[in-house]
């Protein structure tokens, strides 16, 4: 990993252990979270962050490829750091409201260990997370060479379509949560 990380990648690495670490605080009984709002207001915080982080999941990588395609140097690097601050300012924070007002929503039906879809979506959560960190890390590497030496076509191609793929993958995860979330039973 280099040595001078971006502020969007080590508050994204905080902010993903902070959310798994609350999360496997409350599935072994560490923590529990009773709702300070009503259940309402919870799921429609819940949702909210969904569309924030899935929609911004989907929409970023649509508009910076875009800009990839383009060949316009500045556009790309404009995208690079729009894409940045989104994750900044979208992802990351919808991420954090989905996560904490779901551990809200589940303490109605006795938290997560007493919902099979959860512990599911808890694998998965983990799973996403893990194909993240090399998403993040050549996320990283991706701004650096498009800040640094955006003329270098040969390597910006290669890290565009690895950081595309990984990318993808980690959606898969968080299809099969959504799924989970939409069709369970309680």
């Amino acid at each position: 990993m280099p040595q001078n990380l971006k502020p969007v990648t080590i508050i994204s690495l905080v902010n993903g252990f902070a959310l798994l670490g609350l999360t496997g605080a409350e599935y072994i009984g560490i923590l529990s979270f009773e709702m300070p709002l009503s259940y309402a207001w919870h799921k429609l915080l819940h949702v909210s962050g969904v569309i924030m982080c899935v929609g911004n999941m989907i929409a970023g990588p649509v508009w910076f490829s875009y800009a990839y395609y383009s060949k316009d140097v500045k556009l790309l690097k404009f995208a690079g750091k729009l894409l940045q601050l989104t994750d900044l300012w979208i992802t990351i924070p919808g991420m954090t409201i989905t996560v904490i007002n779901g551990l809200y929503l589940s303490s109605v039906y006795g938290g997560t260990k007493n919902q099979s879809w959860l512990y599911y979506s808890i694998l998965l959560l983990i799973l996403m997370w893990i194909i993240t960190l090399p998403l993040i890390y050549l996320q990283e590497k991706m701004y650096r060479l498009i800040d640094e030496n955006p003329v270098d076509q040969k390597k910006i191609d290669k890290h565009i379509i690895v950081w595309s793929i990984t990318g993808v993958a980690v959606m898969i995860p968080v299809c099969i949560i959504f799924y989970l979330m939409v069709f369970k039973t309680v």
